[in-house]
C-alpha cells in the first residue's frame, strides 16, 4: 500500500517525464541560429576567438537578451 509521499513521487515523475518530452519536441522543431564568430546579441556583438567560433553568445545574459530581441521582432512582424 502506498502512502501520500509515494503518490506524490509518482506524480512528480510523471510531470517530469511529460515536461522533458515537451521540451524535446520543442527543441526538435525550433531551428538553432548559426554561429557567426561573434555574440549574436545585437547589443553586444563581442567577437570570439577562432577556437570558440562555434559559440553563439557570451553567456546566459546575452542569450536571454537575444531571445527577447527575437520575440520582439516576431511580435512586430505579426508572427
Amino acid at each position: 500500500m502506498s502512502d501520500l509521499i509515494d503518490q506524490a513521487q509518482h506524480y512528480e515523475a510523471i510531470n517530469l517525464a511529460q515536461s522533458l518530452q515537451a521540451h524535446r519536441r520543442r527543441a526538435e522543431t525550433e531551428s538553432r541560429p548559426a554561429a557567426r564568430g561573434h555574440c549574436l546579441n545585437r547589443e553586444c556583438l563581442e567577437p570570439f576567438e577562432a577556437a570558440a567560433s562555434s559559440r553563439l553568445f557570451c553567456g546566459p545574459a546575452c542569450a536571454e537578451a537575444h531571445q527577447r530581441q527575437m520575440a520582439l521582432a516576431r511580435h512586430r512582424s505579426g508572427r
